[in-house]
């Protein structure tokens, strides 16, 4: 049949409303002869007499897309059901109409009318886009990505497939695919704020943080009211140090929802790290609900506001509701291989982000490199975005195999560390930035453990184990943890005793410090720095003729404020020296010219702590209640020196004027730490190691028995010294097993 031909039965076609069988024709021939100009105008012609036929007419289409976009749904939807009674074969209305639905999230109806619409009409990206929605909020997440895949095979640069992927891909923690969508959909759009905000979310995935800010003060000059836009931006102003600026940002996002609890802590904690005190009374009024019946509030900021360890998980439980998937439970032990024997070696995966110069590693590097290998495979899973430097050379070589997983999907880590059948995996990071906790969440192995990287419960069921010890986990005190505790012998706190102490002599002139008189020290980070400790520390200097306090130097408005509140409790501001930051090193070498580290009570010093006992400077500390508040008690005790250790703001006080005041007395607790520092179990890197050890052959020892996880105490065989209750805690016990408390 020659072209004239099957034109000519066509056009008879068309004549007798036989629409659908002409275009079937013209499409035919253009198949065959794709440049015949005439079949193709004819069949352009045809169309648009189809569409006219089967939708409505274009001022109706236009008026029910004008009050879709201005958020009319129901009306919209109403009216595209009555119209489909004269225009079944529309695929507009079926279109509209899903859409409407997908906006009330009747799913399964969405579902049904962008199925019609694809059939009327199989080449509209939005369609195919539309439908990846729905099976993105039914959680059916293949399908959603193979449906946004397909959109874009027939239009690459269609705006929302663009962006819809790449927040789909984010959620799968394939950011790096992301970011390059929001790149070419911010190029195609760059006057909308939402793919510019997405855009920046995406930079920020992956650690471009200069970019990310950029980018998001586009997005909010563009449309300020954007405030997830403006929370971020302050977000990234905070971490910068800009803590001022992003205070004031978040006081514009707190105006227009008051109710946001999480920019309001967000706010409190940026204002507690410029040591400006007004965030008390602040949080005092919002305290009962703050983080409980809004939205979750970071865990971190949490456990900085109070010392309240029973407030604290709640709210880090509700934080955990809503940021971690949901758990998926250990599997069971196959019945063949209950009691078989330990392997020879066992698997354990330690998960960070936090594999270089960082005071994680400061403090695991030397527990790396102790680890018996000969019975323990170990294996880093590293998501470091920082470039290699001496500490990532030094742990990598004390793994079995170290794997960076930074550019791998949350899926695609999944599924390789689940074919690695590691027996445990330890989490390093907890509820602490850059984190990837969530992945525990899909269960990486057996026994899931938290250490470390975070000082509190994760409030979650994904882990089955947390690290502590008898001092900072006392017996009343497992009712703060979702997990079961594993109380180590001596502190959990890993160190490393080949630490590097610069052979710098640091003079008192060197550090900007007088020459003559008692020095009190404290490099504990500004936030922890409260009222109720300064108010102490001023009462000293006053008792201390020629005394100084000697802090660590954050920021120009942290000083400003501590030097003010000096001032206002009748102290000269100059008697505050703030010291510069400094490489390891020779900060560890310089605190050698101070004489006492006063620790503070909410949250102790930590990495700080062991710095300071490395260093051969007496820490005096408090301990509270919550695990953060009594790090520095479970440090002292394990070096040996239970003297530094008070019950009280006021025993506090007198014995910090007691050693200020007797040299002697001093002299000899110092004398004492230095032979410490090498005899007792808390520089003791290698026995540490193999307590660890022993705690990770008893966890497993359970599972291999099919017995569920219960909290465990790990001892030496021969402990020394003697256990008894806290009275803090002893009379709050609801856990079936009770384990005594160290005495401190």
């Amino acid at each position: 049949m020659t072209i004239a031909v099957s034109i000519n039965k066509a056009n008879r076609l068309e004549r007798n409303d036989k629409l659908e069988d002409a275009a079937t024709i013209y499409r035919d021939i253009l198949a065959k002869f794709p440049k015949n100009t005439r079949a193709r105008s004819a069949l352009d012609t045809l169309q648009n007499r189809m569409q006219q036929q089967q939708n409505p007419p274009t001022e109706v289409q236009r008026q029910l897309q004008t009050d879709y976009n201005g958020g009319q749904h129901a009306a919209v939807a109403a009216s595209c059901a009555t119209l489909l009674n004269s225009f079944r074969k529309s695929h507009f209305l079926w279109d509209l109409l899903g859409n409407c639905h997908l906006q009330a999230n009747n799913l399964d109806e969405a579902a049904t009318c962008l199925n019609k619409a694809c059939e009327l009409n199989p080449n509209d990206a939005g369609t195919f886009c539309a439908m990846a929605d729905v099976s993105q909020a039914q959680a059916q997440h293949d399908n959603a990505l193979a449906l946004y895949n397909k959109a874009l095979a027939l239009d690459g640069t269609h705006l929302k497939t663009l962006n819809n992927l790449a927040n789909a891909l984010i959620g799968h923690g394939r950011a790096n695919e992301a970011l390059v969508l929001l790149k070419k959909a911010s190029l195609q759009a760059p006057d909308s704020a939402v793919i510019l905000f997405n855009y920046s979310n995406a930079l920020l995935k992956t650690g471009l943080k200069d970019q990310a800010k950029s980018v998001l003060e586009q997005a909010t000059k563009l449309a300020p009211h954007l405030v997830e836009a403006q929370y971020n931006l302050a977000q990234l102003q905070s971490m910068e140090g800009a803590k001022e600026e992003a205070i004031d940002r978040f006081e514009a996002v707190l105006a227009k929802n008051p109710s946001d609890d999480r920019t309001r802590a967000n706010k409190l904690h940026a204002q507690a790290q410029i040591n400006d005190w007004s965030w008390i009374d602040e949080y005092d009024q919002h305290r009962r609900q703050l983080g409980l019946t809004g939205s979750p509030i970071a865990p971190f900021n949490g456990l900085t506001f109070e010392d309240n360890p029973d407030l604290l998980r709640l709210r880090i439980q509700a934080y955990a509701n809503m940021q971690l998937p949901a758990v998926q439970p250990a599997p069971a032990l196959a019945p063949e291989l209950l009691d078989s024997p330990r392997p020879s070696r066992l698997r354990i995966g330690y998960f960070s982000s936090d594999f270089h110069d960082h005071a994680t590693m400061q403090l695991m590097a030397g527990l790396f490199e102790a680890h018996d290998q000969s019975r323990f495979d170990i294996i880093a899973y590293s998501y470091d975005t920082v470039p290699t430097d001496n500490m990532r050379t030094r742990v990598k070589n004390a793994f079995s195999s170290f794997k960076d997983i930074s550019q791998m999907s949350d899926s695609a880590v999944v599924e390789l560390v689940q074919k690695d059948g590691l027996d445990i995996a330890v989490d390093l990071k907890g509820h602490t930035g850059d984190t990837r906790t969530a992945l525990f969440s899909q269960r990486l192995a057996p026994l899931q453990i938290s250490y470390l990287g975070f000082p509190g419960t994760l409030g979650t069921m994904a882990f089955d184990y947390f690290i502590g010890d008898h001092v900072s986990c006392p017996a009343g005190s497992e009712r703060f943890f979702d997990e079961h505790l594993i109380r180590l012998p001596h502190s959990y706190q890993a160190t490393d005793n080949t630490r590097v102490i610069s052979d710098r002599q640091f003079t008192r002139k060197d550090c900007g410090l007088p020459n003559d008189g008692f020095v009190f020290c404290s490099f504990n980070n500004s936030y922890k720095i409260t009222p109720t400790e300064f108010d102490i520390w001023m009462r000293l200097l006053a008792q201390v003729d020629g005394s100084v306090l000697w802090l660590l130097e954050t920021s120009e408005a942290s000083k400003d404020n501590l030097r003010r509140a000096a001032q206002d409790r009748g102290q000269d501001p100059d008697r505050l020296i703030f010291a510069p930051r400094l490489p390891q090193d020779e900060h560890l070498a310089r605190q050698r010219v101070a004489d006492l580290f006063l620790d503070t009570f909410v949250v102790n010093a930590h990495t700080t702590g062991s710095d300071a006992l490395w260093a051969g400077l007496p820490v005096l500390t408090l301990p509270g209640r919550q695990f953060a508040a009594r790090v520095g008690a479970s440090l002292v005790s394990a070096i040996g020196l239970p003297e530094l250790i008070v019950k009280s703001t006021a025993e506090y006080e007198a014995r910090a004027l007691e050693l200020a005041q007797g040299p002697e007395a001093l002299a000899v607790l110092r004398s004492r730490l230095q032979r410490n520092r090498k005899t007792t179990p808390l520089f003791d890197t290698t026995g540490f190691t193999r307590n660890l050890e022993r705690a990770y052959d008893m966890a497993h020892a359970r599972y291999l028995q099919g017995l569920p996880p219960v909290h465990l105490d790990i001892t030496e065989g021969s402990a020394k010294d003697t256990q008894f209750p806290d009275p803090a805690f002893v009379s709050t016990v609801t856990t079936q097993t009770q384990i005594p408390s160290r005495a401190m």
